[in-house]
C-alpha cells in the first residue's frame, strides 16, 4: 500500500494543530527540526484503502522566509514535494489567511482549501458560495469545524479525489503581460538547467522567487554551474521590469496577489453584517466605482470621455501631421518630373500612407488612456463590473477582459480568450471578439467623422464602440443559445490595490502599441497602398469616350476660361481611367451588391481591401477618389457619389461589423482549431453586417424624411 505524504499548512491558531491530531490520534510523533528548535509534528493514518503521513507544519502567514518558521514550511514544501497540502485558513480572517493560499497557487501543487471555524463564521454574517470558490480555484474547498469534527469525513473524501485527480489542472495570479512574459522565459530556462530542483511543478514558483530576489533561493541554485546563464537572464529581466514599474517587484507580486484575493472574496463572499473596521482608500473607490447604481454610469462617462477627448486633442495635432503632408506631396510633385514614378510617390505612397498616418495622434491618446486604466488598476473593475452581464449571455467577467483588450487590438483579445477555462466560452469569446472597435477601425471613423460629422465626431466614435459591445453581446446570446449549450464556470475577479500609474510605464505602453501601429504602416499599408495604387492605375485605356473628346475639341476653339476647362478634362479622364483600370472592374462587379446601401462601387473596394487591415480602407479612399490628404475636396468628391452623412454613417458601421482582417481571422483559426468556426466567422460578421446597415440606413432615411 502506497502512502501518501500530506503537508498541513496554515497561520498560526487556525487550527491546524487541531486537525494535525483529529486525523492522526495517537499515532503521531514530535520533535524539532534538524538543527533548530521549532517543533516538528508526523503522524500517520488509513482511511478506506489509503495510507497517509501527515506533517504538521510551524504556523506561518507566508511563505516568504522572514521568520525560522517561514524557513522551514517552505523549504520542506520545495524539497521534500509533499503529495497533497492541506491549506486550513481562519474563515473568520479571510482576507489575511488568503495570502498564504495565493502564494501555494504559484507551486501549482495538490491544494485543498480547508476553511476552519465555520461555525464562527456563520456568527459574524459571513456566507461562503463553496461551490463557485471550488470552481474558481480549481481545487477542493471543504468548509470544517476541526474543534468538534464537523467537516472531517468532507476534507478525508476530497484528499483523496484530489489525489486520484489526473491531469492537474490549476490557475495561476496573472501578474500582468510585462511581468508574466518574464515569468515564462524564466520558467524555459529553469526546466531546461534544474528540472530536478524545479520539479513537476515548481518552475513558475521558482521563477517568480528568482524576479523578487528571493536569497534563498539564489543560493540554492547558485550551487549549479548553469546558473550563471540564468542569473543573467533573471538580473535582465528584474532591471526591465524595474523601470518599467518604478517599483519593486516583490510589492507588485504582494499587491497583485491582494487584488486576487479580494476579487476571489468579492465573488464568493458575503457579508451579512459589516464586519470590516478600516476602509481603505481602495475600497473606498470601489465603493463608488463598483457600486451598483454608479458603477456602470461611470464606465460609460469615462468612456464617452475617451473618445471626446481623443476626437478632440487628437484632432488639434493631427491637422498639423495633414499639412505636413500636404507639404512633402508638393515637394515631391516639384523634383519629380512627370510619369509613373511621380504618380505612384504622390497618388500611391504619400496618399496612402499619409492618409492614415495622420490619425496617428488620435491613435496615441487612445492607447495612453488604456494604459493608464490598465495600470491604475481600473480595467480590473471593468470586467467586474460586466460580471453579472457576461452571466446573462452564460459567459463570465474574463470574456469581457478579452473583449477589451479587442479595442487596442482584435488579436490579442482572441488570443486573450485562452486564458479562460471553458473550451466553449474560449470559442464564442474569440468569435465576438472581432466586433469590437479595434484601433485599426478608429482612423476610417475619424476620417468619416471629421467630414460629415465635424461637430459630432466624438460622440458618433463613442456610439459604433457601444455598438460593437452590443453586437457583440446578442452574438454571444445567440451562440450560447444555439450552438454553446453548456454552463460556463465562474472565476476570480483580480481586483488589485489602485495605484497612479507612473509615467514611464504610461510612455513604454503607449509607445509599444503605437510602435505597432508603425511598423504597420511601413508593412502591410506601405504594401496595400503600392498594390491598390497599381490596381488602379493600369491598364490604360487606348481611347477616350466621346464626351471627353468633344471637351478637347471645345479647348482648342475655346479663348476665355480655358483653365476650368482643362480642370474638367483631366478630372474626367482620371475617373474614365480609374473605372477602366482593373480596380475599376473589380468595383464594377460589387456595385450591385453594395447599392441597396448607398454605397458606390469606390466604397465597395475600399471594403475589399480592408480585409488585408481596416487602416488600407483609408488609403484606398484617399487613392480611388485621388484627394490626397485635403478632407474638403475627398467630402465634395464622395458627395459627388451620393454619399452624403446617413451613407456616411452606414459605411463606418458596415467598417465595425464586417469581416474581420487576415490577421484576425488567423487568430480565430488558432484559438478555436477550427476552419468551421473560422468560417462561420467571416459569412456571420459579412452578413449581419449588411443586415443592419440596410436596417439603420433604410430606417434613418425614413425618419428624416418624415
Amino acid at each position: 500500500m502506497k502512502t501518501y505524504r500530506i503537508a498541513l499548512v496554515g497561520a498560526p491558531n487556525s487550527g491546524k494543530t487541531t486537525l494535525f491530531n483529529l486525523l492522526t490520534g495517537a499515532r503521531q510523533h514530535v520533535g524539532n527540526w534538524p538543527g533548530v528548535t521549532v517543533e516538528k509534528k508526523e503522524g500517520y493514518f488509513t482511511y478506506k484503502d489509503f495510507a497517509f503521513e501527515v506533517v504538521d507544519l510551524p504556523g506561518i502567514y507566508s511563505l516568504t522566509p522572514n521568520s525560522i518558521e517561514e524557513k522551514i514550511a517552505r523549504n520542506f514544501i520545495i524539497e521534500n514535494k509533499p503529495d497533497l497540502i492541506i491549506n486550513i485558513v481562519d474563515g473568520t480572517t479571510l482576507e489575511r489567511s488568503l495570502y498564504l493560499t495565493a502564494q501555494l497557487i504559484d507551486t501549482h501543487s495538490r491544494i485543498i482549501l480547508a476553511i476552519n471555524m465555520y461555525d464562527e463564521m456563520q456568527e459574524k454574517g459571513i456566507d461562503v458560495d463553496l461551490k463557485k470558490f471550488h470552481a474558481l480555484l480549481k481545487f477542493p474547498v471543504v468548509p470544517l469545524i476541526a474543534k468538534n469534527s464537523w467537516g472531517i469525513n468532507e476534507l478525508l473524501e476530497a484528499v483523496i479525489t484530489e489525489l486520484e485527480a489526473n491531469p492537474l489542472d490549476r490557475i495561476h495570479i496573472n501578474y500582468g503581460e510585462d511581468i508574466e512574459k518574464a515569468i515564462t522565459e524564466i520558467e524555459c530556462e529553469l526546466k531546461s538547467c534544474f528540472p530536478e530542483i524545479t520539479g513537476e511543478y515548481f518552475s513558475r514558483w521558482f521563477a517568480i522567487s528568482l524576479l523578487s530576489n528571493d536569497q534563498e533561493i539564489t543560493n540554492i541554485l547558485s550551487r549549479d554551474e548553469d546558473y550563471k546563464k540564468l542569473l543573467q537572464l533573471v538580473t535582465e529581466k528584474r532591471e526591465k521590469l524595474s523601470k518599467i514599474f518604478k517599483q519593486d517587484l516583490s510589492e507588485i507580486f504582494y499587491e497583485r496577489r491582494i487584488g486576487f484575493i479580494l476579487g476571489a472574496i468579492k465573488e464568493c463572499v458575503n457579508f451579512r453584517q459589516n464586519i470590516h473596521s478600516k476602509i481603505d482608500y481602495t475600497e473606498l473607490l470601489d465603493s463608488i466605482f463598483l457600486h451598483k447604481y454608479s458603477g456602470i454610469p461611470l464606465f460609460i462617462i469615462i468612456m464617452w470621455a475617451t473618445f471626446q477627448l481623443t476626437f478632440k486633442i487628437g484632432g488639434f495635432f493631427s491637422d498639423y501631421i495633414e499639412k505636413l503632408i500636404i507639404y512633402l506631396s508638393k515637394i515631391t510633385q516639384l523634383f519629380l518630373s512627370d510619369g509613373i514614378l511621380k504618380d505612384l510617390m504622390v497618388d500611391g505612397i504619400i496618399s496612402g500612407v499619409g492618409g492614415v498616418l495622420v490619425f496617428l495622434p488620435q491613435l496615441t491618446i487612445l492607447f495612453l488612456i488604456i494604459a493608464f486604466l490598465e495600470d491604475s488598476g481600473y480595467m480590473a473593475r471593468i470586467a467586474f463590473l460586466m460580471d453579472k452581464i457576461m452571466h446573462l449571455l452564460k459567459l463570465h467577467g474574463k470574456s469581457f477582459i478579452s473583449l477589451f483588450i479587442g479595442i487596442g487590438c482584435n488579436v490579442p483579445g482572441i488570443m486573450a480568450a485562452r486564458t479562460l477555462e471553458n473550451e466553449e466560452d474560449r470559442i464564442v469569446t474569440a468569435l465576438i471578439n472581432p466586433f469590437m472597435s479595434c484601433s485599426a477601425r478608429l482612423p476610417v471613423y475619424i476620417l468619416i467623422t471629421s467630414m460629415f460629422f465635424p461637430k459630432n465626431g466624438g460622440m458618433i466614435i463613442f456610439i459604433l464602440y457601444i455598438t460593437g459591445i452590443l453586437v457583440a453581446i446578442m452574438s454571444a446570446r445567440l451562440l450560447k443559445t444555439f450552438f454553446f449549450k453548456g454552463e460556463s464556470i465562474p472565476f476570480v475577479m483580480e481586483l488589485p490595490p489602485y495605484r497612479f500609474p507612473t509615467v514611464r510605464s504610461l510612455i513604454l505602453h503607449t509607445w509599444e502599441r503605437v510602435s505597432q501601429f508603425l511598423k504597420k504602416m511601413g508593412g502591410v499599408i506601405l504594401i496595400g497602398s503600392v498594390i491598390i495604387w497599381t490596381l488602379s492605375y493600369f491598364p490604360k485605356p487606348s481611347e477616350y469616350p466621346e464626351v471627353i473628346k468633344i471637351m478637347e475639341e471645345k479647348l482648342a476653339t475655346e479663348k476665355e476660361n480655358t483653365d476650368l476647362l482643362k480642370t474638367e478634362i483631366e478630372s474626367a479622364k482620371k475617373s474614365f481611367e480609374l473605372e477602366y483600370s482593373f480596380i475599376g472592374r473589380i468595383g464594377k462587379f460589387l456595385a450591385p451588391l453594395f447599392r441597396p446601401l448607398g454605397f458606390s462601387w469606390k466604397e465597395g473596394v475600399a471594403l475589399l481591401t480592408g480585409v488585408v487591415a481596416k487602416e488600407v480602407v483609408v488609403s484606398t479612399i484617399s487613392v480611388l477618389y485621388g484627394t490626397g490628404d485635403e478632407p474638403n475636396l475627398l467630402k465634395k468628391k464622395m458627395g459627388e457619389n451620393g454619399i452624403n452623412p446617413l451613407i456616411a454613417f452606414g459605411f463606418i458601421l458596415f467598417v465595425l461589423i464586417y469581416i474581420p482582417c487576415i490577421a484576425t481571422i488567423g487568430a480565430i483559426y488558432k484559438e478555436t482549431n477550427s476552419i468551421k468556426w473560422t468560417l462561420f466567422s467571416v459569412f456571420y460578421g459579412i452578413t449581419l453586417a449588411y443586415i443592419l446597415t440596410f436596417i439603420v440606413v433604410k430606417t434613418l432615411g425614413l425618419i428624416i424624411i418624415i
